[in-house]
């Protein structure tokens, strides 16, 4: 698990996060990041999605200014062929939204449906601002 804490929110540019043991680098907002904690997914849906073909799985967790931490997306990194054929247009994705394409793998990405954070709270803007971008390839790349 990494805690990040005492990551200066004077950096210049979006904190290079890794999402370990998925093998990308997200790219936060300083003032976001020190409210994440990633981990291991564990559990039975990780076992499902490792029976699936998963290689790795990563969780990233919000913290919220008080109270405990909540989750906020899963990452997913996959054999491209396994990806494809978990695929089924009349259901959703049961791994999130592809991110990355490379080498022959898929990352994929599931977020939130909704922020269970007031929308005008601090915590609210910040789980707003991340979730614009967990979505988009450029926020994404590989160490």
């Amino acid at each position: 698990m990494l805690v990040l804490t005492g990551c200066s929110s004077a950096t210049k540019g979006p904190f290079k996060l890794p999402l370990s043991p998925v093998p990308l680098v997200m790219n936060v907002d300083p003032a976001i990041v020190t409210h994440l904690t990633v981990a291991t997914s564990t559990g039975a849906f990780a076992k499902e999605a490792t029976k699936d073909g998963a290689i790795a799985q990563t969780s990233l967790y919000y913290l919220p200014e008080h109270g405990t931490k909540v989750i906020f997306m899963s990452v997913y990194e996959f054999p491209a062929a396994k990806f494809d054929r978990l695929k089924n247009p009349n259901q959703p994705p049961s791994y999130g939204t592809e991110v990355l394409r490379k080498d022959g793998m898929v990352y994929s990405v599931a977020g939130p449906q909704d922020s269970i954070f007031d929308p005008k709270s601090a915590d609210g803007k910040r789980v707003t601002a991340l979730y614009a971008t967990i979505y988009l390839k450029s926020t994404y790349s590989t160490p």
